[in-house]
């Protein structure tokens, strides 16, 4: 596992699990705020030794502060009560308005739309267009421009891409990366308007431009690559809703498999 400085005081921090002869990530991010760090999501309880070992040496001992949450599945809450036991009762920002659903009656709600303060650093909570719980949120923070997202904009990439950028996978086999991860972590696209979900996007793009986009579920994509992602995404979503033949759309070319 690894932790790689994305900039404006946001690391990702990763691990990867095997899906078939491809990878699948499971990442955190730790937020350095004027009160403490924060960490996004709490990562996988596979993970929990290393990942613990891991935040506790970047934050030189002293922990998490916070947790903002994505949602309540496991991979990304499961950690909470050990995490806890190692750095004390620190705040959690619940990923709906009402945290006794997901179990987390201490946790603090949050709505869309809200602007919330977490240890003196600013998030802007967000109706997500791409999830697979009506539970989820994603968050801006403003001061980075990083855009936290989940379970949407992930990626399946080759074993030997596990600690690199979006940008950085090899081109060959990236597009089909981006649509074998929505095609089988969103089963409901299907039924969805691909046209309606990427207008979702963009407007979401236009108000609140991302340095970084920060999957839990694949690497960071930077500000530069925004536009190819998006392109493979608009793809993957008429392919998933229509067949194959959404690769005889005008420019379309057909990706190779992932290795």
């Amino acid at each position: 596992m690894s932790v790689i400085d994305l900039g404006g005081g946001v690391s990702w921090v990763h691990e990867c699990f095997p899906e078939t002869d491809a990878h699948i990530h499971v990442s955190v991010y730790l937020v350095e705020a004027p009160e403490g760090a924060i960490l996004l999501d709490s990562g996988s309880f596979h993970h929990r030794q290393r990942l613990s070992d891991r935040i506790t040496d970047v934050t030189a001992g002293r922990g998490i502060g916070a947790i903002v949450l994505s949602h309540s599945d496991y991979p990304h809450s499961g950690n909470i009560p050990a995490f806890r036991r190692d750095w004390g009762d620190f705040e959690i920002i619940a990923s709906c308005g009402d945290p006794d659903l997901q179990g987390l009656p201490y946790a603090r709600r949050t709505k869309i739309g809200d602007v919330t303060d977490v240890l003196g650093r600013r998030f802007v909570v967000l109706d997500p267009p791409l999830a697979d719980r009506n539970h989820t949120t994603w968050v801006y923070d403003e001061a980075s421009r990083t855009l936290f997202v989940a379970d949407g904009f992930g990626t399946l990439h080759a074993p030997g891409a596990c600690d690199i950028d979006w940008g950085r996978i090899p081109e060959d086999g990236r597009a089909e990366g981006v649509h074998e991860f929505h095609a089988q972590t969103l089963p409901w696209l299907r039924y969805a308007d691909p046209e309606r979900v990427m207008g979702a996007l963009r407007t979401m793009l236009e108000r609140h431009p991302p340095a970084w986009i920060a999957p839990i579920h694949g690497p960071p994509i930077a500000e530069v690559d925004v536009g190819r992602y998006m392109a493979d995404l608009d793809n993957a979503l008429t392919r998933i809703t229509t067949g194959d033949a959404a690769w005889a759309r005008p420019g379309a070319t057909r990706p190779t498999e992932v290795r």
